[in-house]
């Protein structure tokens, strides 16, 4: 809490109002001070290493549309967000949460962005365990309807170009149009030519610099630990970062954006003055994209790959409705509880939280027989849209054990499973119907009815508004 009332503070401190001119001179020399000291962090004549190895594009349209979208925000005062989504080490697991490099990004470029007249927030969304699906699924109310860059960080636990796929378009069609970043080349990532351009598709990698510095012998890299000062976080194993890692991929990619908005400064200079003042100029306009070019991959199907969807869910973090929000009032959870997947994971997970920072949570909503009947009101679903959800579940065979009813009609043998995800932290699959389905508010319900069987919800899924 504090750090973000610091970070209100130095924005509202430091930030031009809109309509006034930006004092392009005072922004450059922010950008430059601040390069200099992230030099000065691996010694000087690093500044190479450090800026330029890893930022990759697949058209050279993308990085202009990332100046673009800066210079929008200079001139109106806009936001710039960065909405990162990733596994346990993106989480900062093994370090402190503050130590996790998206807050290192925000707290590296912060200021300086503010004496450019915009917000910046790197928002850390990232969960233990977990791949990108499903929660891809539930954009909007993961990374948030106003996150101009979405960036994919699961390097250690998806390989899936199905879900890769998924990632980009979900991100895609978010209500500000953003675009899409992934910190590996992931070989399908060349395919994807839709994205290339349109949503300046680009990876940034930092394992070139990292390993230059480290060949180097650079003091920002070597000998590092777990945690700047002492600390009993959990996740403190091989495969996690330490703190100078974490801070290494902060820096490496508050870089890339000062760069760019150092580019945007030098654009918005050279601006006609009617382009300053007139904030509803077409030029200014971000156009939410509705209709996408057909999947790469086959299976990346039109029912979750090419519709917007809402969601509320049991994982933190997110931005959106949780399944207490949208249970029906009068009935409560009914028998159902929210619990941790085990003892370990429910200890691991509180002390985390209390003693490191930790934002992630993986709860599911479990029933089992001696549970009672649970119903969920699912608001605004769009004409002919469908109502899906996830969790981790007996079996597919949901008639052998299980009742669910949407708007009081039974929908076991009328279920059409998305997409499944395995990892050592978590089993989950999506299971999607139409049927009795109406356009506005809906009722699905769920009973577990075999006594040796249970359900554990995580995700609520629907299509929202007008279907296009």
């Amino acid at each position: 809490m504090m750090a973000a009332a610091l970070l209100e503070l130095l924005y509202l401190t430091s930030l031009i109002m809109p309509g006034l001119a930006l004092d392009v001179e005072l922004v450059l020399h922010a950008i430059e001070s601040k390069e200099r000291a992230i030099v000065d962090v691996y010694g000087m004549g690093t500044v190479t290493k450090v800026e330029f190895h890893g930022a990759e594009y697949f058209s050279d349209k993308g990085r202009p549309k990332l100046v673009e979208r800066l210079l929008r925000a200079m001139v109106l005062g806009d936001s710039f967000v960065v909405s990162i989504g990733g596994m346990s080490d993106v989480a900062g697991h093994g370090n402190l949460f503050d130590e996790s490099y998206p807050v290192v990004l925000e707290m590296a470029v912060i200021e300086v962005f503010a004496t450019a007249g915009v917000k910046f927030s790197a928002r850390n969304m990232a969960m233990g365990g977990v791949p990108s699906f499903p929660n891809s699924v539930c954009m909007e109310d993961n990374f948030g309807a106003d996150t101009d860059v979405a960036v994919w960080d699961f390097r250690m636990v998806e390989r899936d170009e199905v879900k890769g796929e998924l990632y980009v378009r979900q991100a895609m069609l978010l209500p500000k149009a953003p675009f899409v970043c992934f910190k590996r080349k992931n070989s399908y990532l060349s395919y994807l030519h839709y994205a290339h351009s349109e949503a300046a598709l680009h990876v940034l990698d930092e394992m070139k610099g990292y390993n230059t510095l480290q060949k180097q012998q650079s003091p920002g890299i070597i000998s590092d630990k777990f945690c700047q000062n002492r600390c009993d976080c959990p996740g403190q194993v091989r495969w996690h970062a330490g703190w100078k890692m974490q801070r290494y991929r902060g820096l490496h990619m508050a870089m890339f954006y000062l760069k760019i908005l150092a580019d945007a400064a030098k654009q918005y200079s050279k601006l006609e003055p009617t382009l300053l003042t007139d904030h509803d100029h077409p030029r200014w306009k971000i156009r939410r994209r509705f209709d996408l070019h057909a999947p790469v991959s086959r299976h990346c199907r039109p029912a979750f790959c090419s519709h917007t969807f809402r969601c509320a869910m049991t994982w933190q973090p997110n931005l959106g409705l949780s399944l207490s929000h949208i249970v029906d009032q009068q009935l409560g959870f009914n028998g159902w509880h929210l619990q941790h997947a085990s003892k370990r994971a429910a200890e691991l997970t509180r002390k985390g939280h209390q003693a490191c920072g930790y934002k992630d949570e993986k709860k599911g909503l479990v029933g089992n027989q001696s549970s009672h009947w649970i119903f969920f009101n699912i608001p605004n679903v769009a004409e002919s849209g469908a109502i899906a959800f996830c969790g981790d579940f007996a079996s597919r065979d949901f008639a052998n054990y299980a009742l669910i009813v949407v708007n009081q009609e039974e929908v076991m043998d009328k279920l059409d499973i998305w997409l499944e995800s395995k990892t050592l932290g978590i089993s989950s699959a999506c299971f999607a119907t139409s049927h009795n389905v109406v356009s506005g508010d809906n009722v699905i319900g769920f009973r577990v009815t075999a006594e040796a069987d249970t359900m554990s919800l995580t995700h609520l899924v629907w299509e929202s508004g007008t279907r296009r």
